[in-house]
C-alpha cells in the first residue's frame, strides 16, 4: 500500500497535468451533485448557524477571487520568463560542435518548454469563470422561499468550497509544472555552459600546442641555417688554405 502511494505521488510530481484533469473532473461532479451534503466532508455543515454560513460563503468567494488573481499574474510571468530562458539556451546549443550534447540539450529544453507552456495554459484557466455559489437574485429568492435556510446556505457553501478546491489544485499543478520546467531548463543551461567551457579550454590548449610547435620549427630552422652558414664559411676557408678535406661539422 505504501509503495503504491509513493509511486502515485512520484507520478503526480512528474506528470501533474494529468492528475489535475482527473481530480478536477471528479470535483466538478461533486459540486454539481444534489446530494453534496451527504458527503462525509460536508455532512455537518447544515448544523452551523445561518449567520456563520453567510460569513463563510463571503470568505470563500473572496478566496476564489484572490486565488484567480494570484495564479494569473505569477504563473504567466514565470512562464514568459522561463520560455525566454529556454530560447536563450537553444541559441547557445546551436554553437556547440558536439552532436551528442546537442541532442541531449534539445531534449532537455523541449521537455522544459513543454512543462512551462502547460503551466501557462493552466494559469490561463484563471480567466475562465468557474461557477460561483451563494449570491445572485435566484439564490436570494430560493433562500426566501425555503424554511430550512441552513440547508440552502450549507449546500452553497459546500459547492463553493469544492470549486475553490479546484482552484487550489490548479495553483498546485501550475507550480509543479513550472518547477519541473525550470529543472529541465537549468540542466540544459548547465550542460551548455559546461560544453562551452570544455570547448574553450580544448581550443586554448590546441592553440598553445600549435604555438609551441611553430616556435620549435622556427628554432630548428634557425639552427639549420646557422649550420649551413658555418659549413659554408669553413669550406671557403679550406679552399683558401689549400686543404684537401673540409672539417666535418
Amino acid at each position: 500500500m505504501n509503495v503504491a502511494m509513493t509511486l502515485s505521488r512520484v507520478l503526480e510530481e512528474l506528470v501533474p497535468f494529468a492528475y489535475y484533469i482527473a481530480r478536477k473532473n471528479r470535483l466538478r461532479r461533486r459540486s454539481d451533485s444534489d446530494r453534496i451534503l451527504n458527503s462525509e466532508v460536508f455532512s455537518e455543515y447544515n448544523m452551523l448557524p445561518t449567520e456563520t454560513l453567510r460569513n463563510r460563503l463571503n470568505e470563500e468567494r473572496q478566496r476564489a477571487h484572490s486565488m484567480d488573481e494570484k495564479t494569473f499574474k505569477l504563473t504567466l510571468s514565470f512562464s514568459v520568463g522561463l520560455t525566454v530562458l529556454g530560447l536563450t539556451t537553444t541559441s547557445i546549443a546551436r554553437i556547440i560542435p558536439y552532436a551528442t550534447i546537442q541532442v541531449i540539450l534539445i531534449a532537455l529544453i523541449t521537455l522544459g518548454l513543454i512543462f512551462v507552456l502547460l503551466a501557462g495554459f493552466v494559469a490561463l484557466g484563471a480567466l475562465r469563470t468557474f461557477p460561483s455559489y451563494g449570491y445572485g437574485t435566484a439564490f436570494l429568492l430560493k433562500l426566501k422561499r425555503t424554511e430550512d435556510k441552513q440547508v440552502v446556505l450549507a449546500t452553497a457553501l459546500a459547492r463553493q468550497e469544492t470549486i475553490n478546491n479546484i482552484r487550489h489544485l490548479r495553483n498546485e499543478t501550475a507550480y509543479q509544472m513550472l518547477r519541473n520546467g525550470l529543472l529541465f531548463l537549468f540542466l540544459g543551461l548547465l550542460l551548455s555552459l559546461s560544453a562551452l567551457t570544455y570547448q574553450y579550454m580544448h581550443s586554448a590548449t590546441a592553440t598553445n600546442r600549435d604555438t609551441d610547435l611553430a616556435r620549435c620549427q622556427a628554432s630548428n630552422a634557425f639552427v639549420s641555417s646557422a649550420d649551413e652558414e658555418c659549413r659554408g664559411q669553413h669550406l671557403e676557408s679550406c679552399r683558401e688554405d689549400g686543404l684537401a678535406k673540409p672539417m666535418q661539422l
